[in-house]
């Protein structure tokens, strides 16, 4: 968790449960991120809210 004023610029946020990495979250220049998520359930919420994001 993080506040909503951090700006981060080309990073990598992970989450885990326990020793496994359940969520990664790759930020490009500020509007381009990658997100790579264990739960599907993860992604399909993303998708609702952000309606312009492809399939890698």
């Amino acid at each position: 968790m993080t506040t909503t004023f951090l700006q981060l610029i080309d990073a990598e946020v992970r989450g885990f449960a326990g020793d496994e990495l359940m969520l990664a979250l790759t930020e490009f220049d500020s509007s381009s991120w990658d997100v790579r998520a264990v739960d599907e359930r993860v992604l399909s919420e993303l998708r609702q809210h952000y309606t312009g994001d492809k399939d890698l």
